[in-house]
């Protein structure tokens, strides 16, 4: 699918550096980018005569409104018509391309799976051998590794997570579980088996509702322990926002028999997102839900006819959207991937696992964290060289419930 690109106005804060960055992503001369940077000031709008692909229109539209433009995309096909009053400039280049902004920092991954399969085995012997207690340890070995063998810009990040608050955290969460086990056998015995019976569905009930919060608790350490450069991620959203929107979102979703789900994820994207931080860098999210909508129902209509292989497009769509939305200060992430490439990966995965009897389950975590950094980009307009340091503290309470509950930690 391509896409007509038009500009409707112009609110920035410098004329000159966003006809600069204007003519870099349209290929255009700085004069004639400063012509339509004044006659959007006028209230001209401008559309660009040339369609641009679908994997380029969110990244150009993320980026162009981040330099003050107020962007509209419309899905179109055929030849382009020109805005009565609008701009007109010399004729575009053949190439049916828009350009990615200069500054752009890539990731990549130099783990292997035979590395993490020597790690993986000795971490199983030392667990067994220690009746269980060293898979805290393991966990943060394996973190260790593909955190380090993961780059960015050319610097590798590193976790700072230890065993040791994994297993604090496994105890605290336990003794939660044992005391209120205790008050339910209490109540059980001294009172009336069908009151122990409605304390141990309160019960299960209460944990459903922690979720939100021990997601938040699990982020926030996971954050903490990561940094590039020695400089620490953080993660400072609040537990009872977290509760509040799963809590309306869930309800939503259920009324609507499940329409109102493209909506709930863009906010809960955004909560996870906006409340992210690198240093003193705080990330921001743009996606909306009615942007999303359409492909949501068409999804909904094609999986069951498709077998459920139209789920892969949909889910390399979602990931693909919910990336180019992701702003780190006038950066935006990059994630073309398609279709086809995800479930290529997916289903070979599958294979490897099954045809191995589970053995081949470091590469395939070699096998996603490559696809991964192979694709993300961070494209735009930030001084990594000016963030500092902020310190963040928090526990690994939330972290080790999570995994007692068997519940994945996944931010998209």
């Amino acid at each position: 699918m391509s896409y007509q690109v038009t500009l409707n106005t112009w609110s920035g804060a410098s004329k000159t550096e966003a006809a600069e960055k204007l003519a870099i992503v349209f290929r255009i001369s700085n004069d004639k980018a400063m012509t339509v940077v004044d006659h959007l000031c006028q209230g001209l709008p401008w559309r660009f005569d040339r369609r641009i692909p679908d994997h380029q229109a969110d990244t150009a539209s993320s980026y162009l409104s981040s330099l003050g433009f107020v962007v509209d995309l419309h899905p179109v096909e055929g030849e382009i018509e020109p805005l009565p009053n609008s701009v007109v400039l010399e004729e575009a280049p053949e190439k049916e391309e828009v350009s990615v902004p200069e500054d752009s920092y890539g990731f990549k991954f130099q783990g292997d799976g035979r590395t993490l399969l020597n790690i993986s085995f000795m971490n199983l012997l030392k667990t067994v051998f220690t009746l269980g207690i060293y898979r805290f340890w393991a966990k943060t070995n394996i973190r260790q590794y593909i955190w380090g063998q993961t780059l960015f810009a050319g610097d590798r990040f590193s976790y700072h997570g230890t065993g040791k608050e994994l297993l604090n955290g496994a105890f605290r969460f336990g003794g939660v579980i044992v005391l209120l086990g205790l008050i339910n056998i209490y109540i059980f015995f001294n009172v009336g088996p069908a009151e122990g019976e409605m304390f141990a569905d309160l019960f299960s009930l209460l944990f459903v509702v922690m979720i939100p919060a021990l997601l938040v608790g699990a982020w926030r350490y996971r954050l903490s322990r990561t940094a590039w450069r020695n400089i620490r991620f953080s993660f400072r959203g609040k537990r009872m926002d977290a509760f509040v929107l799963y809590f309306i979102g869930g309800v939503f979703t259920v009324l609507t028999l499940g329409l109102y789900w493209p909506f709930f994820k863009m906010k809960s994207e955004k909560f996870w997102r906006e409340n992210s931080w690198f240093g003193d860098v705080q990330l921001g999210f743009s996606g909306i839900g009615k942007d999303f909508f359409k492909k949501y129902i068409l999804a909904i209509l094609l999986t069951p006819l498709t077998l459920g292989f139209y789920l892969f497009w949909f889910t390399a769509h979602l990931k693909r959207y919910l990336w180019s939305h992701t702003h780190v200060g006038g950066a935006t992430f990059n994630f073309p991937i398609n279709g086809k490439d995800y479930m290529k990966l997916k289903v070979t995965n599958f294979f490897i696992l099954l045809f191995t009897l589970g053995v081949g389950f470091p590469w395939v975590v070699v096998r996603n964290q490559k696809f991964v950094t192979d694709n993300l980009i961070l494209a735009g307009n930030i001084e990594l060289n000016h963030i500092v340091q902020e310190m963040k503290t928090s526990g690994a309470f939330g972290e080790e419930a999570l995994d007692v509950m068997d519940i994945p930690l996944d931010m998209g």
